[in-house]
């Protein structure tokens, strides 16, 4: 339904064409563009028959190196072993050098369980499991890739986990050419493995940028011009380096709508959630 309502009174573009139009001042006032971050194979089973209906083109940033692995990304995997356990957890996870104790107790019942499983990490955590997730996730996230790497294989054991849902993994590089193929999609780069760009060295931050353009351009078959910053984390040594790197524009988690005056390396963009069509509708207005 959502997509009905913008093919109906929207007029949507690809982000790169957005960009393009902004430019030259030929940009309708009612454009709107679709987005999805990271890579997932839902955009292909998902997604992309509801494009497809409609004829509502999207852009996807892809976490080039998480193509074809059979791992979720890791922090779907923090939420199917603390948010979804049913049963009690308690341990301590060696981070970088530092140690992260996890601790909660067992569901207290489906109400309990329903709880964690649809609460949210820009929410404030109430529970224990909430409060568990949000400080593993951050000293996740600003650690290094190796790091994050081997806290996960210890978490991976002392949780459990079964293996992961097929339909909740990344794209296999085959559905990244299928989506450029059927011309509804256009790829944009979201780095290598997607860290928080202000957290790296230099040398760190242009290596993930750029691979990650390199390993985009190699599965799309073509150039690619847009990017957009893992975690929403830039600053100006940020938006420098992929201004450098060959990216013509980026777009970030800032909400708002994209003006004349924006910075094609900081572009807004209003983050979806679970809405119906009339709460949709008024976002966009």
């Amino acid at each position: 339904m959502h997509m009905d309502m913008l093919r109906t009174h929207r007029t949507p573009l690809v982000m790169s064409e957005v960009v393009r139009r902004l430019e030259d001042g030929s940009l309708p006032d009612d454009a709107v563009s679709v987005t999805f971050d990271d890579g997932y194979v839902d955009n292909v089973t998902e997604a992309r028959p509801r494009l497809d209906a409609t004829g509502v083109p999207a852009t996807i940033f892809l976490v080039a190196g998480a193509i074809g692995q059979t791992r979720e990304f890791w922090w779907d995997e923090l939420a199917r072993g603390i948010l979804d356990r049913r049963e009690a957890l308690e341990c301590e996870i060696p981070v970088d050098g530092g140690v992260c104790r996890l601790a909660f107790p067992a569901a207290g019942g489906s109400a309990d369980l329903q709880a964690n499983t649809s609460w949210r990490a820009w929410q404030q955590p109430v529970t224990a499991r909430q409060r568990t997730f949000l400080d593993f996730w951050r000293r996740l996230r600003d650690v290094r890739a190796a790091a994050r790497d081997e806290a996960m294989n210890r978490f991976r054991e002392a949780a459990n986990l079964p293996a992961a849902d097929p339909t909740d993994l990344p794209m296999a590089a085959g559905d990244v050419a299928q989506l450029v193929r059927d011309g509804l999609f256009e790829i944009g780069g979201h780095t290598v493995t997607h860290p928080p760009l202000p957290t790296l060295s230099p040398e760190e931050r242009r290596r993930e940028i750029e691979d990650g353009k390199r390993r985009c351009e190699e599965l799309a078959g073509r150039e690619v011009r847009g990017f957009a910053y893992p975690h929403g984390a830039l600053d100006d040594d940020c938006r420098a380096a992929v201004r450098a790197s060959g990216f013509v524009w980026a777009c970030t988690t800032v909400p708002g709508s994209v003006q004349r005056s924006s910075n094609p390396h900081a572009l807004p963009r209003l983050f979806v959630q679970d809405w119906d069509v009339a709460t949709f509708a008024a976002a966009l207005t």
